[in-house]
């Protein structure tokens, strides 16, 4: 068919007339490209499951070809494939679907229910897609990238969710020395920009694991990214943590002058995010969990995350100031004041 294209409107002049015919021709392609079907039965699926091979290319052992047959069956997902295949045009029935795997509706729970528990049936549901013949060539990519951002997304929240259990116990850094050294670190010349930058930034509103996949831009942009506008010096953060999201909803904060000014030269050298990989790629999901971890370690002397940053600020305030800073300081870090009694009070690291 591509030659035949190419045969028929070589060399001609393209006109309007011109156009509509070709569009014409390329949408009958589309449609006249055969798919083969796809064999959806239990016994073809055990006998895919029976086949596959894990990541260094080996058979599956039995153990693990037991607990994916039991996955489909409780998953359901010979129906869940049917229904992706019948309504991959219809994308409020495709999220429909995928927002009933995320569930977990289908599951006993033996745990209180978290988004990110259904990771591993998002995954599991792509291996079936890539491994089971012709599945992949009868769903569109419409279907596979909501997929692929599902499973994005579910990575991130587990990541928050492991470091929320860090020992709740002991303070990896005391709330005085992280900002005594993030002063020091700032006037040290020696010290790249983006570590001062993320520094502060969370000295200052000590988010969580945010700033990573935030554009730079010299605009404000649609709601449903997070991004800093180097001109008003607002940094908008459109989303973020599921349940927090639904009760603060979309903030804006006013960056300090001092880290505007840093922030402005990072932009100007050509960089595309707040705290990126490089200038123009961010760290794999946006996440910036690992990256601290290895600079803290570095820049500060002993290694913490994200959630050492929170927990060390709040426990200076629950100890040294009154409830009306301390509420304050929940609506920064975008949690409640009864969480933070409940979960971040903890005792300083040695003592």
């Amino acid at each position: 068919m591509e030659a035949q294209l190419l045969k028929r409107y070589g060399g001609r002049i393209l006109n309007k007339k011109l156009l509509v015919e070709l569009i014409d021709d390329i949408k009958n392609f589309k449609e006249n490209k055969k798919v083969e079907p796809v064999d959806l039965t239990e016994d073809n699926v055990m006998k895919v499951i029976n086949n596959m091979t894990n990541k260094e290319d080996k058979p599956l052992s039995d153990k693990s070809k037991d607990i994916y047959k039991r996955r489909v069956k409780n998953l359901n997902i010979i129906q869940i494939l049917k229904d992706l295949i019948k309504n991959k045009n219809n994308k409020d029935e495709v999220n429909k679907i995928l927002k009933e795997i995320e569930s977990q509706k289908t599951k006993t729970l033996k745990k209180d229910f978290s988004k990110h528990r259904s990771l591993e049936d998002f995954v599991f549901l792509n291996q079936m897609i890539n491994n089971i013949p012709n599945m992949y060539e009868n769903l569109n990519d419409y279907v596979i990238d909501r997929i692929n951002k599902f499973i994005q997304e579910l990575i991130k929240l587990r990541t928050e969710a492991k470091d929320d259990k860090t020992s709740y116990d002991e303070l990896r850094i005391d709330w005085n020395d992280y900002k005594n050294k993030t002063k020091e670190l700032t006037d040290d010349p020696d010290v790249p920009l983006k570590i001062k930058i993320l520094f502060n930034l969370y000295k200052n509103f000590p988010l969580r694991d945010d700033y990573g996949a935030s554009l730079l831009t010299d605009k404000d942009l649609d709601d449903d990214v997070n991004f800093y506008n180097v001109k008003t010096k607002q940094f908008h953060l459109n989303k973020y943590k599921g349940t927090a999201m639904d009760k603060h909803g979309k903030k804006v904060y006013r960056i300090p002058q001092y880290i505007a000014d840093m922030i402005m030269k990072e932009y100007n050298s050509g960089s595309k995010y707040l705290i990126g990989r490089s200038k123009t790629e961010t760290y794999p999901q946006g996440s910036l969990v690992k990256f601290i971890r290895q600079v803290s370690k570095k820049y500060y002397g002993n290694m913490f995350g994200i959630n050492d940053i929170r927990r060390s600020i709040i426990s200076f305030y629950h100890e040294r100031k009154d409830i009306k800073k301390r509420k304050q300081l929940a609506e920064i870090m975008l949690n409640s004041y009864q969480e933070q009694l409940k979960s971040y009070k903890r005792e300083e690291l040695g003592k």
